[in-house]
This record gives structure tokens, C-alpha cells and sequence, in this order.
């Protein structure tokens, strides 16, 4: 029995082991995404496989629990049931773990969405390096190393309970959203290529519009020329000519005429002029109607109209504007002769779009309530707020209750070297076990917490966990406890991520060959 239980607690060591490898490598691609600028797909994609391993530990703890209760002779639950309930755990958790997520996200208040937003933009920022914090690290390249990653993590969520984050920023934030703009944008190369793409749409449907046929002197000659044609074979079907139509039959003759051509009620058959003339009409009519024209931007624009005149018209000027996202009174060239001449265009461009989105960013909390027009742009906010943290603290908390688990294996192991041979364990021993356990998690968090880095150390940081802990007047004790613990974590996350990320880093590039968790930077 003892080599039973001896065997079975190696097994247990393994898995535990090697769950460890991918939960630590895990965490070093996790901090590489939520602490970057990475997009919102990213980090869903990422919290696939954070939930899936959240999943995986806890069918560990549960196929633990379940193996001790099997015996050599295959008493207690069988191998399929041990399976089946490891693989409902894993499933619960996981869906338990969104729903979770989901649940934070969607009961954040107008209030959240609308400071998250901003302090997205903040962290964003950071991240490109177009804004300087006062009273951190001063080093340029912090945010590049592991205790920088994760303060960009931490960022937005410790930023969402800075006192007056609006004034402190309104200094700087057409700045930074200009900024923000021409990075996204890629610089004036960037907007100059869709300018390409634009004119080039343009061109083509000038093309279609230039198919469209138009009235011209050769053209009108061939329609008098063949209408004429038609009415002389339509007499000698009755043996006339223009000029030999009985009287009595002029009637007949003018009404069939009036059906293709609008020649006057009293037109005389002979009468060639007359009738040419009303071809022309019903020529130039219908080269000019409605019907050939075509509708851009609500103008409606006749055919004939070269490229140049074509761009020129107000309609085209209209959609070129929107499509570009140009301010109203902005003219679209078909060309441009310099770099320079361009750049007055692009400038057009930067100026609109802070515009539009310092709108956003200066709207009151109603516009961020559900169904308001700011809604999805403050949930998007609330999750890369709520997310990051979240997902952080998920994979401190497995790595560490893992690694705790693995030395209470471990302890067990040798304690079963010294039990009977019915591999039976005291009540002092399996106590001394889970008391390794249980010191392990305590000693490892409670090092975190009294441990600081560069990050943790500096006074905006310290600044920031002051007013995460801020007591509101009204609030009860669990709140204000609520805060501290919060407060706590953050810092813990803050440090674990430093410390732990070398390590993390080397195992999934070693030992995991560069295992990506479905984030690929170089594909951007």
C-alpha cells in the first residue's frame, strides 16, 4: 500500500510539475500582452488559454482528492469517473471564470466606463512613450522590463481611482490624443497611402461614370440618319413616299411619327427638317436625362465630365471628405506635387480626429450608460481596465497555490518513506504536509507583500495605492477592507510579475520552445 500511495504521489509531482511549466510560461506571455499595446483580440485570445490552465489546476486539486481514495485492488472511483469529474471541473471553472470576468465588466457604472476610458488613453500613452509620469522610475526603458510590463497592467485600474483624474490631465490630453492618432495612423506615410487607396476608388468609378454615353454631333447624325431610314422603309411597306401620302392617310402617318419622334400635331410627312429636328430632341433628352445621371455624395452629376472636373464636383469633394475623415471645407487634390503640399492635407485630418475623439474623451458619465452613445467604447475601456489585473492575479494565485501544492508533494513523499507499510499517514504528518502547504502560499505572498522593486518604491505608485485606499465618507469597514486587500494585490502583482518574469520567460522559451498562447506580435 505504501508503494501504492508512494507511486502515486511521484505521478502527482509530475503533473504538477509540468501544469507549472505552462502556467509559468503562460504568465510571461500574459504579461507581454496586458502589459503592451496589445489589442483588444489579443488579450480575449490570451484569456482562452489563462481560463483553460485556471481550469487545468483546478481538475488537479479535484484528481488529487480523487486518487487518494482509490486502493491497489481498484476500490473507490474508477479511472473514468476520475477522468469525467476533472473534466466537468475544468469546464465549470473555465465558464465560471468569464462569467466572472464578464460579470465585473458589465456591472461597472457610467462613472468606471467613462474615467477607464481616459485612463486607457493614459496607459496607451505610456506604452508609446509619448507621456512622462512624475514620480516614477526615471528611466527610459522601464516599461520594457518586467516590473514596468506590469505597472502598464496595473495602470488603467489604479488610475480609475485617482482623485480629479480629469484635471490632472486636461493639460495634456490633446496632446496625447493627437499623439495616439498619428501612431495609430502610422504618420503622414500611413494616411497618404489610404489617400492612394481613396483616389484610386475614385478613379474607377469615374470609369463607370465615363462608360455612360453622351449627346455629340456624330452621334445625333446617326440617330436623325437612322430614324429617317426607318419612317422611309415603313412608308414603301405601302408603296408611298414622304411626298405621295394620301391625304387621307396623313393622320395615321403623323400619330405613328409622334410615338418615336415629337414632331408637331399638323407636321407634314415630306417635311425632312422638321422631323430631324424632333430626333434632336429626343436625342438630347435622353443623353441629359435623369436617368443617366448619376448620384455622389446627394449631388446628382450629368455625364461627360473628365477625371479632373469629375473630383472637382461638390458631391465627389463630399464623399472624398468622408472617406478620408476630413473636416467639412477641406478640397481633395488628385495629385500632389510635394510632401509638403500633402502634409497641409494630413494636418486637416489630425486636427478633425482629435476633435471628434476629444469629444469622447471630455463626454459626461450619461454618454457611457448602457445604451448611450459612448457605451461600447466605455465597456471596451472597463474590460482593458478590469482584464489585465484580473487575468495577472488568476496566474499568480495558480502559480503559487501550485508551487505550494508541489512542496506539500514533495513533503508527503518523504513522509511516506518513513510511514508503515499500509503507507498510512498520522494525523501529526498529514498535518505537518498541509502545514507545508500552507506555508509555502502564506510565505510566498506575504514576501511579495514586503518586498518592493523600482516600480513599487516610487511615489506615484505609493500615491496611486493611497487613493485606491481612500476611504469614501459612508462606506462600512468591509468596503474599506475591500480596498486594502485590493491595494494589496496590486502591489503583490506588481512585484511577483518582476521577480518571477525571468524565469517565466526562460521556461517558455526553452523548455516550451517558444510556446506563443495564441499572441503573435510579429503578425502586426
Amino acid at each position: 500500500m505504501r508503494d501504492y500511495r508512494f507511486k502515486q504521489t511521484l505521478f502527482l509531482i509530475v503533473i504538477t510539475l509540468l501544469y507549472l511549466c505552462f502556467e509559468l510560461g503562460f504568465n510571461a506571455r500574459l504579461l507581454d500582452v496586458v502589459g503592451g499595446n496589445a489589442t483588444p483580440d489579443d488579450v480575449e485570445h490570451i484569456e482562452i488559454y489563462g481560463r483553460s490552465l485556471s481550469g487545468i489546476a483546478a481538475a488537479l486539486v479535484a484528481l488529487q482528492l480523487m486518487l487518494r481514495r482509490r486502493t491497489p485492488q481498484g476500490g473507490g472511483p474508477s479511472l473514468f469517473r476520475i477522468g469525467l469529474t476533472c473534466l466537468v471541473i475544468a469546464v465549470v471553472v473555465f465558464v465560471s471564470i468569464k462569467m466572472l470576468v464578464d460579470g465585473l465588466v458589465n456591472s461597472r457604472d457610467a462613472e468606471f466606463r467613462r474615467t477607464a476610458y481616459n485612463s486607457v488613453l493614459l496607459q496607451r500613452s505610456l506604452v508609446g512613450g509619448r507621456l512622462a509620469l512624475d514620480g516614477l522610475v526615471d528611466d527610459p526603458a522601464i516599461f520594457a522590463q518586467p516590473e514596468g510590463k506590469a505597472f502598464l497592467a496595473l495602470f488603467p485600474f489604479l488610475a480609475v481611482s485617482v482623485d480629479r483624474l480629469d484635471d490632472r490631465i486636461k493639460g495634456v490630453k490633446d496632446q496625447l490624443i493627437e499623439a495616439a492618432i498619428r501612431h495609430e495612423g502610422k504618420g503622414a506615410q500611413g494616411y497618404y497611402d489610404g489617400y492612394v487607396k481613396v483616389m484610386q476608388g475614385t478613379h474607377d468609378n469615374w470609369q463607370k461614370y465615363a462608360r455612360i454615353p453622351t449627346a455629340s454631333d456624330e452621334g445625333l447624325l446617326r440617330e436623325q440618319d437612322k430614324a429617317w431610314n426607318e419612317y422611309l422603309r415603313s412608308l414603301s411597306r405601302h408603296g408611298w413616299t414622304p411626298s405621295t401620302v394620301p391625304a387621307n392617310r396623313r393622320g395615321a402617318v403623323v400619330a405613328k411619327v409622334r410615338k418615336s419622334a415629337p414632331v408637331p400635331p399638323d407636321w407634314d410627312p415630306a417635311d425632312e427638317a422638321t422631323f430631324r429636328e424632333a430626333v434632336e430632341q429626343r436625342y438630347r433628352k435622353a443623353m441629359s436625362g435623369s436617368a443617366r445621371a448619376v448620384t455622389v455624395g446627394g449631388e446628382r452629376i450629368a455625364p461627360g465630365l473628365d477625371y479632373p472636373a469629375f473630383v472637382a464636383r461638390p458631391g465627389v469633394q463630399k464623399e472624398l471628405r468622408g472617406k478620408l475623415g476630413l473636416p467639412g471645407g477641406a478640397q481633395v487634390a488628385l495629385s500632389y506635387a510635394s510632401p509638403r503640399e500633402f502634409n497641409r492635407l494630413y494636418e486637416q485630418w489630425v486636427g478633425n480626429q482629435v476633435r471628434q475623439r476629444r469629444g469622447g474623451y471630455d463626454a459626461p458619465a450619461a454618454r457611457f450608460a448602457r445604451g448611450a452613445s459612448l457605451e461600447q467604447e466605455g465597456a471596451q475601456a472597463a474590460r482593458a481596465t478590469i482584464v489585465p489585473p484580473v487575468a495577472l492575479l488568476f496566474s499568480l494565485l495558480g502559480a503559487i497555490g501550485h508551487f505550494s501544492k508541489l512542496l506539500y508533494l514533495v513533503a508527503t513523499l518523504f513522509l511516506l518513506m518513513r510511514a508503515g507499510a499500509d503507507g498510512h499517514l498520522g494525523r501529526r504528518a498529514a498535518w505537518s504536509a498541509t502545514g507545508v502547504l500552507l506555508l509555502a502560499f502564506a510565505g510566498v505572498w506575504g514576501g511579495l507583500s514586503v518586498t518592493d522593486n523600482r516600480i513599487t518604491r516610487s511615489e506615484l505608485f505609493q500615491q496611486m495605492l493611497a487613493w485606491a485606499r481612500q476611504p469614501v465618507p459612508g462606506e462600512g469597514g468591509w468596503t474599506s477592507a475591500g480596498k486594502g486587500l485590493l491595494a494589496n494585490v496590486a502591489h503583490v502583482v506588481a512585484v511577483g510579475q518582476g521577480h518571477s518574469y525571468p524565469l517565466n520567460e526562460a521556461i517558455r522559451s526553452n523548455l516550451l520552445n517558444g510556446m506563443e498562447y495564441g499572441y503573435h506580435p510579429k503578425e502586426k
